[in-house]
């Protein structure tokens, strides 16, 4: 056994208490703390918006060619109005980040598990 007393023991156990404090800190520094979302969340967000209105007119003007015997008509149609429908939905991201920068608009929270926990 060991010829240290019952003091080293909660000695130790303050130690360990302290760098798990100062690793926890060190951790919500990098952490925003506001639930503010990052600009590559909003690249993700609003490049996928707009990735998928393209995909959804050139999904419908496939089937209206599918089924009207139109083609290419239908896809050309309204796929670009599908692009069109993705570039009103990236100038309407680019005014709500404007008044969110100028803070007219709240930021969004960071999604939580429906209990109000993170």
């Amino acid at each position: 056994m060991s010829s240290e007393g019952p003091n080293d023991l909660g000695e130790r156990i303050a130690k360990a208490q302290a760098a798990r404090a100062a690793k926890e800190a060190a951790k919500r520094k990098l952490e925003p703390d506001d639930g503010s979302l990052s600009a590559g969340a909003y690249a993700l967000r609003y490049g996928a918006e707009f990735v998928a209105c393209i995909f959804v007119g050139g999904l419908i003007g496939f089937w209206i060619d599918a089924f009207a015997g139109t083609k290419p008509w239908g896809l050309l149609i309204v796929g670009t109005f599908g692009f069109a429908a993705g570039i009103r939905a990236m100038m309407r991201a680019y005014r709500e980040l404007n008044a969110r920068a100028q803070g007219h608009l709240k930021e969004p929270e960071a999604p939580t598990d429906g209990t109000g926990n993170e």
